[in-house]
């Protein structure tokens, strides 16, 4: 059914076709999945409905133009009761997350994939069990983020590599809920640089205070997209801008390492 630029009756009409026995699977950009807010929590979420949120042009998205960055859904996301939110970062492991929150996942249940094609990783590993993925294991602290941003952390650990430091890269692939036990168990106590291609008070203050939690002795830094509007730009320009490139992300580490 398409149903035009009305977002809110979109995700209601998703409601009423779960509550017969189907399952809807709701195809919206980033951006425009914010009209919906309230829908999500009382026409799908407080109903326990299986509806499929299929998020597209989630994070970055360069030059569609500053309206269409999808940069607060995880957030947003992460604040409704129930809502599972997957975060593919390629193309087979898409596949993989929207198959399984059709066929095996209950409730409420988002998967949101970037603009563009694959990067350096191309074969999934995705176990739904866990959400919590080690891409390289280091001694000398961690980098953890989530869906395409992963490309930017492993050259980030490459950069480290060449002055010796051996830097753990870890990936989200469910980010709420977050398995504080996957964390704990990948981390080991290091200094941590989450990077999250979000506005700032999103999943990397959670994660902060979680990580907190369970490790009282690491230290912890985020990057993120700040407070402002982000501009009009391609994605390369955008990342280098916000440090979320990977010349910024080694240098953010080198700089929490010393403190």
């Amino acid at each position: 059914f398409d149903v035009g630029i009305a977002e809110e009756h979109a995700v209601s009409m998703a409601g009423g076709l779960a509550k017969q026995g189907m399952v809807p699977v709701v195809a919206i950009y980033s951006t425009f999945l914010q009209r919906s807010y309230d829908q999500i929590l009382q026409d799908i979420s407080m109903l326990k409905l299986h509806v499929v949120l299929a998020i597209d042009r989630a994070g970055l998205v360069g030059d569609d133009g500053e309206t269409h960055h999808g940069v607060f859904d995880v957030g947003f996301l992460s604040q409704v009761p129930g809502m599972t939110v997957l975060a593919p970062c390629c193309t087979e492991e898409l596949k993989e997350m929207l198959r399984w929150a059709v066929l095996e996942c209950s409730g409420p249940v988002a998967v949101r994939y970037p603009r563009g094609g694959d990067g350096a990783v191309t074969e999934s590993c995705w176990d739904p069990d866990s959400g919590v993925i080690t891409h390289r294991q280091g001694k000398d602290g961690a980098i953890i983020t989530y869906g395409s941003l992963i490309n930017q952390a492993l050259a980030a650990a490459d950069i480290l590599a060449q002055q010796g430091l051996s830097v753990s890269v870890i990936r989200l692939t469910k980010l709420n809920p977050v398995s504080a036990r996957g964390l704990e168990a990948a981390l080991a106590g290091q200094r941590v640089i989450l990077i999250a291609e979000e506005a700032i008070g999103g999943l990397g203050a959670d994660l902060s205070c979680m990580i907190h939690q369970i490790l009282p002795d690491s230290s912890t830094a985020v990057i993120d997209l700040g407070r402002e509007y982000v501009t009009h730009g391609t994605v390369a320009k955008l990342y280098e801008k916000h440090g979320l490139d990977a010349a910024g992300i080694a240098d953010r580490f080198l700089e929490v390492r010393k403190s």
